[in-house]
């Protein structure tokens, strides 16, 4: 599998901004995660290296629009009812995924599939999320405050049009450009690999002496495809990375001593189309030499795509004045065609080496994201990188650099809560629970450190180093006499990775000892939200190696009841919310009293986590439901605890008499 930069998300050619938010937060959070992953997508498609395949984070963006699309609609039908604006709604979701799947089976070449796929997402996202749910948010709002449906839908057609009209039309204009110029990068990375590839295989070849000097000039020109910019004559995309390596790898770098400017010039599509194409491209040529001009001789002037260039100086305080003088020159008139035409430009600045980048792909990446801001804020100026945002991804990189080691020396630790028959007091089993010895911090439960790697290759690391430490603690009881189940959590983005049931084949292959049903899969309903399909496919698959699964957390999630029927999983485990309630609210008493009837329909085993009080294990015996687990009969303990806590646990005489009364 190709290695991707740690964090690929942090290529925001979609970047979020605040003219997004509905002011519905649920839908505005789920909307932030589509954009993630579109950006995501666009890492994919744009960058030189990606761990996962396009076609794995495209089915991704699918199955949570489809999760996305579900739950809004629940909210339109339920404010707007069966209106034509609810309906028109739904109808414009299914039509998303008809134009998708036709876009996909086209037939056309790769390369136009994807350009075409991407300019699609692009722009149907900014036009969903900027008007179309927007309109919807603004409508149901009214109708909840008391307008009626038509006065409201007319309130907000005039609150849409005028200047927010402008707005909007500005923002879906600019993020049809980001598509553009991410096609543009496609193309570029194609014909730069097609060059790079034959410069490789000719580095390789054993040439005769007398070809020897052919083949030096053909290299030559090989390494100015693969480097050079055909129009300009500056360096590419690929040249200038080559460069910002190059500067970072210098020993006496300070910090934040050198800067990365990405330029992108305003409105040259009018130009483009006011001038013709053959125009503006002679006006490129025209403005790159000039800016050469402009420069340092140690500088790096190169043309990443389309309108867009990115210049690398290695003294930062040079910063502003390079730009004033850029921006002197660009204003100077073009004379083209009898025309004259003078040129500005947007530009985003990232000041650097830093901790926490030192990969130049990931620089520039930031550098476009910064000059993307600077678009929204300061049209025609230039921002910095602003330092609360260096801080956070600094952040973020330490936090994965510090699991990375914490893996390497060992510091993780699984804890284990034993599963219990209340009535009985038999012991089922035991759920295996992360935490982290951290060296300097202590021991550190997993919402210190999870929630940072949810959508990072890392996830899959520590999901499988989980699954392995599981089955070797079974291996280590088995030999003390003491059988024992084990129940594993196993995130979205780990059941959802493409190979999750080979890798779970592999894993359990190197524990035959271990009867692979005494092991327990617990997925979140989230995990199986989306393409239900393929989630039903990667359960079976995993069942046929024998182990087990549960729904965990189950009713928090969304899942319907045909979603319940069609899941292939054995047990449901209820939530820990309701269980805690269901002794001083009628409402958690019903729903549990709901789930409890659903399991036995469906035949699913059921179990309640979070029990911590007698009184909660009588209520759950009343419903019928005995098999739970909590701090009423043990916390999370070490390993080497959980036999004596077998031997010494007895089930309370409350439970083990109770008559339901």
């Amino acid at each position: 599998m190709i290695n991707a930069p740690d964090t690929p998300d942090a290529f925001e050619i979609f970047p979020w901004n605040r003219n997004f938010e509905t002011g519905i937060q649920e839908i505005d959070e789920q909307h932030k995660v589509l954009v993630n992953i579109l950006n995501r997508l666009a890492w994919h498609f744009a960058s030189d290296s990606s761990e996962l395949s396009a076609d794995h984070v495209l089915d991704e963006l699918l199955s949570y629009a489809a999760f996305h699309f579900q739950f809004e609609e629940k909210i339109w039908n339920k404010a707007l009812g069966e209106d034509g604006m609810a309906r028109n709604h739904h109808d414009a979701h299914q039509m998303f995924f008809v134009q998708i799947h036709e876009l996909r089976k086209s037939g056309e070449p790769q390369e136009d599939v994807l350009t075409n796929l991407f300019d699609f997402l692009t722009r149907w996202l900014a036009f969903h999320i900027l008007e179309s749910d927007r309109r919807m948010a603004l409508t149901a709002r009214m109708v909840e405050k008391g307008c009626a449906l038509n006065e409201a839908r007319e309130r907000v057609d005039s609150e849409l049009s005028g200047s927010v009209s402008v707005l909007v039309n500005a923002l879906l204009e600019i993020y049809g450009k980001l598509s553009s110029s991410t096609i543009q990068l496609m193309r570029e990375k194609m014909a730069r690999h097609r060059a790079e590839d034959d410069l490789q295989r000719l580095q390789n070849e054993r040439l005769s002496q007398a070809l020897e000097e052919q083949a030096g000039e053909y290299q030559q020109h090989l390494e100015s495809l693969a480097y050079n910019d055909a129009l300009t004559g500056l360096r590419n995309r690929n040249g200038i990375i080559r460069r910002i390596r190059d500067c970072m790898a210098e020993a006496e770098l300070a910090d934040n001593s050198a800067a990365l400017v990405s330029i992108d010039l305003d409105h040259f599509i009018d130009l483009n189309e006011c001038l013709g194409e053959d125009a503006a491209d002679r006006l490129l040529g025209l403005l790159a030499r000039r800016w050469l001009d402009a420069i340092p001789a140690d500088a790096c002037l190169a043309r990443i795509g389309g309108d867009e260039f990115a210049l690398l100086l290695p003294d930062a305080s040079q910063a502003e004045s390079r730009l004033e003088a850029l921006r002197l020159t660009a204003r100077q008139p073009f004379e083209l065609d009898g025309a004259e035409v003078s040129v500005t430009f947007t530009a985003g600045v990232v000041l650097f080496p830093d901790q926490a980048v030192q990969d130049a792909d990931i620089l520039l990446r930031q550098a476009n994201s910064t000059l993307y801001r600077a678009k929204h804020e300061m049209h025609g100026g230039w921002l910095y990188l602003d330092a609360g945002e260096q801080n956070q991804y600094h952040a973020r990189q330490l936090l994965l650099d510090d699991i990375r080691r914490g893996l390497s020396y060992e510091e993780f630790r699984l804890f284990y809560q034993p599963k219990v028959n209340l009535r009985t007091g038999e012991v089922l089993g035991a759920e295996a629970l992360i935490r982290w010895q951290h060296p300097q911090k202590g021991l550190l439960s997993p919402i210190h450190f999870l929630p940072g790697i949810e959508h990072h290759a890392l996830n899959v690391q520590v999901g499988e180093w989980v699954l392995r430490e599981s089955l070797q603690q079974m291996q280590r009881w088995d030999k003390q006499g003491v059988e024992l189940n084990v129940s594993v959590n196993v995130s979205a983005f780990q059941l959802q990775s493409g190979d999750f049931p080979e890798r779970l084949k592999h894993i359990l292959s190197e524990f035959p000892q271990i009867d692979p049903g005494r092991l327990d899969l617990e997925i979140l309903e989230t995990a199986a939200l989306g393409e239900l399909d393929r989630a039903v496919q990667t359960i079976n698959e995993c069942r046929e190696l024998g182990v087990r699964f549960s729904l965990d957390d189950f009713g928090t999630g969304y899942s319907s009841l045909s979603y319940l029927k069609r899941l292939p999983v054995d047990t449901l485990k209820v939530d820990r919310e309701f269980v805690s309630g269901a002794d001083g609210s009628r409402e958690n008493l019903s729903i549990l009293r709901g789930i409890v009837g659903l399991s036995g329909v469906f035949g699913k085993q059921i179990i309640a986590e979070g029990v911590e009080t007698i009184r909660q294990g009588q209520i759950l015996l009343s419903l019928g439901c005995e098999q739970a687990q909590g701090y009423a009969m043990s916390p999370p303990v070490e390993p080497d605890r959980l036999p004596e806590w077998i031997t010494n646990w007895k089930t309370f005489p409350e439970w083990q008499e109770y008559d339901g009364s």
